[in-house]
């Protein structure tokens, strides 16, 4: 395979394996924070079914500190996006992207990560919608659940025609009205080790980044923390960039997927790849799964790699969209409570802002690092199942523009005992 054509591949897997959605993990060792403030985060943690906490492992990960770069990355205003026609989903290629948390020797998982992203070749544009992991839908021939259970529920519960993808875009075609052609699921393996491959990633913040997370050396909560600017990234923490969710939630944390994946993107494009190729090869050869054949994946990347970044648009479902609700067994989930609302987002994704710009946030109103612990708590609930959910409607079949922003709730690995789960 020529160079070219070694760089689409590496591409493809370079830019989506960060959607692998696994489970947080367990830090060891400690990044240096940078505290500013005497600001004391309160988070309770849920434990129910997919939402072991303290997080688990083990993983060994080594002190590191974040760089700052000059001349990297992206500081300037937002991207000037212009207009342009709805994007129309049912006139689109739409690919379902899944990521999971499924590792080696276990018997489950949960895909924490999904997006549909659409390509417009006619207009030479794209655009890519994340669905939190948490949203209570109705899964057919099985009852009402998360989304995250519904690519193993299909795969190894009701073993549908086509697996668990089939079922998940089933699921969106339903609720959504997006009805997605291919598929590509990514599992958790080799994310540090492709980072790593093709030299970091650079990224810009606007503001300070912080989260909780569980640190084996102490064995007691801390927080991660990466300072405002030009941030070059080793594997080590990417990986708890695009992971970690305590506080920004599975909503915020989608945010920063598709800021980092636009910027790898850039850093693969900017990269010379050829002799980085047995470490990428070994990175991803288990760790990902399509229907896409290898000539599909190829013309795919052509496609992306020769888009304007005005033009690839990249928004969300939020909680400014859902309904914070907690069914008979006391999970914390998201229902869709107004139809419109979610159609609103699904039929004007093209209002929505560049991929590039997805986690951009406003420096003169940046939160002050905490200083001090996190004050972490854990609770115990039943594990969830199959219930009634209260009145909610479907979506019907869009047509296309719109954008999204913030959150307040989690779900998951950890959640908010506000909402979210």
């Amino acid at each position: 395979m020529n160079r070219p054509s070694w760089l689409l591949g590496s591409l493809l897997f370079c830019v989506l394996f960060l959607l692998s959605g696994c489970q947080q993990k367990v830090f060891v060792g400690f990044p240096t924070p940078t505290p500013t403030s005497a600001l004391a985060a309160s988070i309770t943690v849920v434990n129910a079914e997919d939402a072991p906490m303290p997080p688990v492992g083990p993983r060994t990960v080594n002190p590191f500190l974040a760089l700052r770069r000059s001349g990297v990355g992206r500081s300037s205003a937002p991207l000037e996006t212009g207009g342009g026609p709805p994007f129309d989903w049912r006139e689109t290629d739409n690919y379902l992207i899944l990521g999971t948390d499924r590792r080696d020797g276990w018997t489950n998982w949960r895909t924490d990560t999904i997006m549909v992203v659409g390509l417009d070749r006619r207009l030479q544009r794209a655009a890519v919608l994340s669905i939190p992991r948490d949203l209570y839908i109705e899964i057919p021939g099985y009852g009402w659940g998360r989304i995250n259970q519904v690519d193993y529920i299909g795969e190894k519960v009701l073993k549908v025609d086509g697996g668990g993808p089939a079922l998940v875009s089933t699921v969106l075609s339903n609720t959504l009205g997006i009805q997605t052609g291919h598929w590509i699921r990514f599992e958790m393996n080799g994310f540090v080790s492709v980072v790593d491959a093709v030299g970091g990633v650079t990224i810009h913040l606007d503001c300070p980044f912080y989260e909780p997370i569980f640190n084996l050396t102490t064995n007691s909560w801390d927080y991660f923390t990466l300072p405002a600017g030009e941030v070059h990234m080793d594997g080590d923490t990417a990986y708890w960039f695009v992971r970690l969710r305590l506080r920004e939630s599975d909503i915020g944390r989608a945010r920063r997927q598709r800021q980092f994946l636009w910027a790898l993107r850039d850093q693969v494009l900017q990269t010379n790849l050829l002799p980085r190729v047995p470490e990428l090869w070994l990175a991803f050869r288990d760790s990902f799964t399509t229907d896409l054949t290898l000539l599909e994946v190829l013309d795919l990347l052509r496609f992306g790699i020769s888009l304007d970044p005005a033009n690839v648009r990249a928004a969300g479902i939020t909680l400014k969209e859902l309904q914070s609700y907690t069914t008979e067994n006391g999970a914390s989930v998201l229902i869709i409570a107004d139809p419109e609302k979610v159609r609103a987002v699904v039929e004007n994704i093209w209002d929505a802002p560049a991929m590039v710009d997805s986690n951009r946030q406003d420096s003169e109103r940046c939160e002050p690092i905490p200083t001090g612990p996190p004050n972490v708590t854990v609770e115990a609930v039943p594990t969830p199942g199959s219930t009634p959910v209260p009145d909610t409607a479907p979506i019907d079949v869009p047509g296309g523009e719109n954008g999204e922003e913030n959150n307040e709730t989690i779900g998951a690995e950890g959640q908010l005992d506000t909402g979210g789960g």
